[in-house]
């Protein structure tokens, strides 16, 4: 009877250690696993804020191409003859106006674009914050 007692406890003391190791085993392959979804993470993070930066530069460089057409527009506008700025203003809106609406709305794509781009690198920021805490409280649980 001892006998079979102490071949119950060894064989359960294996199976416990057994356990354990299949535990471990599964927590460091879903640890690996989302250290690699942080990392495919961080580089899409990173592609983003550069894609940002490009459509910053994209947006100011065709601003100031606006600006200095309708810089030029306005001083040919300001330049003619008081004769013809009644014609002007007959047939149509002032080039001032349109060339301003224009831009407004040129900068106000670029602002929409700027925080969708913003708010999709704080989604991904948060993913990746709320990965790494996710695996310190498996690993503080173990």
């Amino acid at each position: 009877m001892a006998a079979e007692m102490k071949a119950l406890q060894d064989q359960h003391q294996r199976e416990l250690e057994d356990c354990d190791k299949e535990t471990k085993m599964k927590l460091d392959a879903k640890d690996n696993e989302l250290k690699v979804a942080h990392e495919r993470n961080e580089c899409a993070l990173e592609e983003m804020r550069r894609q940002m930066r490009e459509k910053e530069k994209e947006m100011q460089s065709q601003i100031i191409k606006l600006q200095m057409e309708f810089g030029a527009k306005l001083a040919r506008a300001q330049s003619m003859s008081t004769k013809s700025q009644p014609q002007t203003q007959a047939s149509g809106p002032h080039p001032q106006n349109i060339f301003k609406r224009k831009l407004q709305f040129i900068q106000e794509e670029k602002n929409k674009e700027i925080e969708v781009l913003r708010q999709r690198v704080r989604e991904l920021e948060q993913q990746s914050l709320q990965g790494l805490m996710d695996s310190r409280l498996k690993r503080r649980k173990n």
